[in-house]
């Protein structure tokens, strides 16, 4: 089965850079810029899992996060952020979150997440 993975992010060359590791190991991509239009996507596609940066425009990860994670059925969750904290952190899992990722992090790091997100179960 192709994973199908939701890239959430407003920087537009990391967007690209995710979405091209993503694919080199055959996932297919769906991409958002804000966080009213994951949400959007997420309801309409139901990607197997989302990957999402917490400031977003319009609605913050966290919300995309919670959005995820309680869907029928739920989707992991991998949440990225330049402005990693412990209170952060400890949001995004309250949130739903499987992974925390902090930026800026390697291409290995990145796929590590997203194989160790796709094998656990959702928050």
């Amino acid at each position: 089965m192709t994973p199908r993975t939701l890239i959430v992010e407003d920087e537009p060359d990391l967007l690209e850079t995710c979405v091209r590791l993503l694919r080199q190991v055959g996932h297919s991509c769906l991409t958002a810029h804000t966080g009213r239009d994951a949400i959007a996507l997420i309801d309409a596609e139901h990607p197997d899992l989302v990957v999402t940066d917490l400031r977003l425009p319009t609605v913050n990860g966290l919300a995309v996060t919670r959005h995820a994670s309680r869907a029928s059925p739920p989707m992991p969750v991998i949440v990225i952020t330049a402005y990693p904290s412990p209170h952060t952190k400890r949001e995004a899992h309250q949130a739903g979150a499987t992974i925390f990722l902090p930026k800026p992090f390697s291409a290995a790091e990145f796929m590590d997440a997203v194989n160790r997100a796709l094998a656990s179960p959702p928050a």
